[in-house]
């Protein structure tokens, strides 16, 4: 069974994100109507279906703010910053009352201070703010906005004995606008002996509304499984004749409405007259004949969707992975036994397996936006209590990420505006000093990078000291005061734990823990974070992330009888090389390519490989950000889709490792972490192992 307070819980979690959007875009716009419209929408919605799964108290004080918007959007209400703050403010406390739906002191407070401009707007202070007459209303547009719908609801039989009750569900739609009910017995009950508790009622509603389609199946959420219920709208081309709506409702055959049109007569009187049907049917007709004519608009039906929880996709993403182990093995059973048919039909799973991950893989990712949105009222309210003014710029949220890596990204990004908002961006005075505009500009974009997603933060602050960095860096004995540091060795340093410079501890910053949670976070999901700095100008942080984290396309090399796996959208190329060249301690050589000197590995004396060394080797070139890399092995076998396994406790902080595979043999294969192989090959920290 699916538990309707859930279900109510998650869709009024994002009517609170589109409430949440809309007052942001109405701080800068309010005279917009189509958020004033979202808004109100919004709060509707909530406001019934908490009453539905009996959250009165949600109920009765979201109806507050509904009340709120629809005076807003009747121009009686101007929005001001002192509203929209009030109305955030009302926003995260029906957050918190999804949680404990229980009545506080708080919730009386709100509540009385919105019945205050309630009483202020209808005694008239408020009018000389309405919106100027250049912006047509909602109530102005009705018409020419307002959609025809055709509801037929029948409910369950045993609706009565699980208690639920119609008169809500009517209610409800009435609330959306002008409606016209038909109520009528369904014909069962004379088929078959009356029982009281059994529903034998049956509806059908016309309804005239401005709201979208999901609003409707909003009203319908606890009973759609249940519940016969149809909606089709009425388009300005289709005919509103009385035989027309009587074969709708099944009253007559499309065969005896033929019929009577060929003798011209009128449908209604002529289908009474032969029994058919009777006048209560035709009344109904007639009546819903008048209205349809009065209210009648077009509208298309929207896409429909469903809702799954996160651990059935995590559970579908397994199986998938399991797919591709299996492919594997037929694969190599089909290479082993050298069966032709065998051999075909390895070729078919391969198929069905890829197109079943892909499409797995798309139903898990979600546009990078959804998370975007949630920082406008971080960065809006944390301006506000630091005493600047910022203005948050968003590109790429097209750009899609898979659902695990995008919430794990959250509070790393979250770090960083905050970071960004205290220690870079100044206040308006001192920017106006430095011949800069009183506003700041926070920019976050994402995009596709060589197979990544890039994720920038930017500011155009006071940037990075330099000075300061380092001083704070000898003083807490992170390097040494003759150390010799470039400035991107320089600005890492505050991503070690502990690290701050600000001058005092706040709510904001200033404890030291923050970045050091930046780059292990980001580093947990195989990615990688660059920071780059102009004191006075402003600093950039640029993150790399993979698209996902379960299944990848990789390259598959070996050394000796070791297989290891390489992220293929991080290779570049693969040459050939000579044993013969003398590599460090730790494997580090470079090599000639294309008139230029390459940093390059061998993995043999990386990870100190036994077995004889080939004397041509395969040399595979890859970059990680902006680091190439040539990564030295005895032989590349070549593409292989590679299901990303943690590796156990023993063996999770070996150096240049992010994981394992299980091949089609039953072995094993290390994936090979690019990135830390660089970075270690870079600073000679590559450890034997």
């Amino acid at each position: 069974m699916i538990d309707p307070v859930q279900i109510f819980k998650e869709e009024a979690a994002e009517h609170l994100h589109v409430l949440e959007t809309a007052l942001l875009e109405l701080e800068e716009h309010p005279n917009d109507q189509a958020q004033i419209s979202a808004a109100f929408r919004a709060m509707h919605t909530i406001k019934g279906a908490g009453g539905m799964v009996g959250y009165d108290h949600l109920s009765y004080f979201t109806h507050h703010l509904e009340t709120f918007f629809d005076r807003v959007r009747d121009g009686r209400l101007a929005l001001t910053s002192e509203k929209i703050n009030l109305v955030l403010e009302a926003r995260d406390h029906i957050a918190t009352l999804l949680e404990d739906p229980e009545p506080s002191a708080e919730l009386m407070v709100i509540s009385e201070t919105l019945l205050r401009h309630f009483r202020q707007s209808e005694s008239g202070t408020a009018a000389s703010s309405a919106p100027s007459q250049s912006a047509p209303s909602v109530a102005e547009t009705a018409d020419e906005q307002s959609c025809l719908y055709r509801i037929q609801i029948k409910p369950h039989r045993n609706a009565f004995k699980d208690g639920f009750d119609t008169l809500p569900v009517i209610r409800e739609l009435r609330s959306l606008g002008p409606c016209h009910v038909s109520g009528y017995l369904s014909p069962d009950l004379l088929d078959e002996s009356f029982e009281a508790d059994t529903c034998y009622l049956a509806f059908t509603v016309l309804l005239s509304s401005q709201c979208e389609r999901a609003a409707l199946d909003d009203v319908f959420m606890f009973v759609q499984d249940d519940w016969d219920i149809q909606i089709s709208t009425i388009g300005n081309d289709e005919a509103c004749r009385v035989g027309d709506l009587l074969v709708k409702d099944g009253a007559i055959s499309p065969e005896v409405l033929e019929s009577i049109i060929q003798t011209q007569a009128r449908t209604g009187e002529l289908a009474q007259q032969q029994g058919l049907v009777d006048k209560e049917q035709v009344d109904r007709a007639l009546a819903e004949q008048n209205y349809i004519r009065q209210q009648q608009k077009s509208k298309q039906p929207e896409e429909q969707s469903i809702r799954v929880p996160q651990r059935k996709l995590d559970s579908l993403m397994d199986q998938v992975g399991e797919l591709v182990i299996l492919q594997a093995r037929v694969d190599q059973l089909a290479l082993d036994l050298e069966h032709e048919q065998l051999a075909s039909m390895a070729e078919e799973l391969e198929r069905l397996v890829t197109n079943l991950r892909e499409i797995t893989f798309d139903i898990r990712m979600l546009p990078i936006g959804s998370t975007f949105g949630r920082f406008r009222r971080l960065v809006r309210d944390l301006a506000q209590e630091l005493g600047k003014e910022v203005e948050l710029e968003t590109q790429g949220e097209d750009t899609e990420l898979d659902k695990v890596v995008l919430d794990k990204l959250v509070d790393p990004l979250v770090h960083i505006l905050r970071n960004s908002l205290d220690h870079g961006i100044e206040t308006p005075q001192k920017r106006i000093e430095q011949g800069k505009t009183g506003k700041g500009l926070l920019s976050l974009k994402a995009s596709h990078y060589q197979g990544q997603i890039l994720i920038e933060i930017s500011d155009d602050g006071a940037g990075l000291d330099k000075d300061r960095i380092r001083s704070k860096a000898i003083e807490k004995g992170l390097i040494r005061e003759d150390a010799q540091l470039d400035n991107q060795e320089i600005y890492a340093l505050i991503f070690e734990p502990g690290f701050s410079t600000a001058a005092k501890i706040s709510d904001v910053s200033g404890r030291g823990v923050g970045m050091d949670v930046v780059r292990s976070s980001i580093e947990s999901l195989q990615g990688r974070v660059q920071l780059e700095s102009e004191k006075g100008k402003g600093t950039r942080i640029r993150i790399l992330l993979p698209m996902t984290l379960s299944i990848i396309e990789g390259l598959m090399v070996a050394v000796s009888n070791e297989k290891y796996v390489l992220p293929l959208n991080l290779v570049e190329e693969c040459i050939e090389t000579s044993a013969s060249e003398i590599s460090t301690k730790n494997g580090s050589r470079l090599i000639k390519h294309r008139n230029q000197m390459v940093p390059c590995l061998r993995l043999r004396e990386c990870f100190s490989v036994t077995g004889v060394q080939p004397s041509l080797e395969q040399t595979v070139v890859v970059r990680s950000g902006d680091t190439q890399l040539g990564i030295t092995v005895d032989e590349v076998i070549g593409n292989f889709q590679t299901v990303v396994r943690n590796l156990g406790r023993l063996y999770q902080d070996t150096p240049g490792v992010l994981g394992a595979t299980i091949l089609g043999d039953g072995g094993i294969a290390m994936i090979l972490d690019v990135g830390q192989l660089a970075g270690a090959n870079d600073s000679n920290k590559v450890q034997t192992t």
